[in-house]
């Protein structure tokens, strides 16, 4: 279960992806949570990569609640707002913004829009519905809300 009573499911192929759920954009588990992270129950999983930060603290390397994709771009959720997307480049992630900051982050309909070859979809409701198709056919989707998610379900 995510932290805060927020969620995420996300799949591949219809296939659950549990090591999408509640983990970092980009870092790998051992980088947010130390040598350990298979032991770390989904509700505890924040307040480790909490700790495990150091320095400053890094929106990219905290975990969210579900992320799509194994590739150079990504699609995370936190809580019930617009997903964020984001490609990793030779200067590190950028964030794609695809549409304008006067769209309600939480009442926002459907968004359909196409980047770099890749598919996305996005649909307020309950549950929030995030769909990213890649060039390659591969179809991820990923399911977020309230008292939703890994931990809820299992």
């Amino acid at each position: 279960m995510a932290y805060s009573d927020y969620g995420a499911l996300i799949y591949r192929n219809g296939k659950r992806r549990r090591d999408k759920e509640d983990v970092a954009v980009f870092a790998t588990d051992e980088e947010t949570f130390g040598t350990d992270s298979a032991n770390i129950p989904s509700g505890a999983r924040i307040w480790v990569s909490l700790l495990h930060q150091s320095g400053e603290y890094n929106w990219l390397n905290s975990i969210h609640h579900g992320v799509m994709g194994d590739g150079l771009i990504r699609v995370m959720c936190h809580k019930q707002g617009l997903p964020q997307i984001y490609e990793m480049t030779d200067d590190g992630p950028k964030e794609i913004k695809y549409c304008d900051e006067s769209v309600d982050p939480y009442e926002y309909g459907t968004i359909d829009f196409e980047y770099k070859g890749y598919r996305f979809r996005f649909e307020d409701g309950h549950p929030y519905t995030m769909t990213m198709t890649e060039p390659d056919g591969t179809v991820w989707l990923g399911l977020y809300d309230y008292e939703f998610g890994a931990g809820f379900e299992d």
